[in-house]
């Protein structure tokens, strides 16, 4: 099947970047919240000697130990390995990048978590705000300790500042440049809010097709709008406005692909892996459709039942765990939503 992408009309790509909004968002202004951000990465460019260092390990003890993956005993090595990094005129630079305006010297990451954390309470009033946690080591352990760019849990997030500059970042993290769409400050809190899904996505565990896998991430992408909802989809899913667009333009064909191949029950996880992994395309449907596609079609699927079932609630809607449920009562067949 030929399958082209081309660049559209500014209006088509705004029009489907608001695609998988729903226009009840509630009034969350008054919802009281803690946000708790431990500027973590100013107090370690602060020090300006080993011991200082090794006072702020002991300071937070658990965060060092758990971002640097080393036991408490190692904290002496590891303040030998930091205090040249830190030292080094040229990651001093890339440190004084990151404070700067545009990318973490404003109030937005700060902002973002409190709408998060404030949508979250409204929905769920037991939610308690995790503290939140930032570092730049200049890509310190990169390759061999997995997670450095963002690490989540139910009390605390940490981030790893230096991965989230961008293609503006005067170095950049050892990633794909596909992946470069998601390493930036506004992509921060709509990631860290996917990963905060799990908690309440239940699935079947029995179930090991690709449409429940479609339709896990589907569901965990309608959650992190649901409270996130002014951030655009591109931050969520990480195409860009050009792919989001071309993807909503021929989901025609890319429905097709999926049905004419017989994908949707395909129990094979190197089959799965093609469309619902980490990839910068889909070869198999075209040479320009982006990757993680099944993902894209799963928010579809997910969010055409969400938006069409005005008295299911979100908190229902993550307790769901039958996939072909969901999937029969979207109606869901490849279509634009005004058709």
């Amino acid at each position: 099947m030929k399958y082209s992408f081309f660049l559209l009309l500014t209006c088509l790509v705004c029009a489907c970047t608001q695609d998988n909004q729903t226009s009840s968002d509630p009034d969350v202004n008054n919802v009281k919240v803690t946000v708790n951000i431990q500027r973590l990465d100013k107090e370690l460019f602060a020090c300006k000697s080993k011991d200082e260092i090794l006072a702020l390990f002991k300071k937070q003890p658990a965060f060092f130990s758990n971002y640097f993956q080393i036991p408490l005993e190692g904290f002496e090595k590891l303040a030998d390995q930091l205090l040249p990094l830190i030292q080094n005129q040229g990651l001093r630079e890339f440190y004084n990048q990151s404070q700067e305006g545009g990318f973490f010297g404003n109030q937005n990451l700060e902002n973002d978590f409190r709408s998060a954390f404030q949508h979250l309470k409204y929905y769920y009033p037991d939610f308690k705000e995790p503290k939140i946690y930032t570092i730049f080591s200049g890509f310190f352990g990169q390759g061999t300790l997995p997670n450095r760019e963002l690490m989540v849990s139910d009390t605390a997030i940490y981030i790893g500042l230096d991965y989230f500059l961008g293609k503006k970042g005067r170095f950049l993290p050892d990633i794909y440049d596909y992946q470069l769409r998601k390493a930036t400050p506004d992509a921060i809190a709509p990631l860290s809010i996917l990963l905060l899904s799990q908690k309440y996505n239940l699935t079947n565990p029995k179930d090991k097709t690709l449409l429940s896998d479609m339709v896990w991430y589907g569901k965990s992408y309608v959650f992190a709008h649901t409270m996130l909802p002014e951030k655009a989809d591109t931050l969520f899913i990480g195409y860009s406005g050009e792919q989001l667009a071309g993807s909503y333009e021929f989901q025609k064909n890319i429905w097709a692909h999926f049905i004419d191949n017989q994908l949707l029950y395909n129990t094979q996880d190197p089959i799965k892996a093609k469309y619902v992994g980490e990839r910068p395309l889909t070869p198999e449907i075209g040479k320009d459709c982006p990757g993680s596609i099944g993902r894209w079609l799963g928010w579809r699927i997910v969010g055409k039942y969400f938006d069409e079932n005005e008295n299911l609630k979100i908190q229902d809607l993550m307790k769901q765990t039958d996939a072909q449920k969901i999937f029969e009562a979207s109606k869901y067949k490849g279509l634009p939503d005004d058709e």
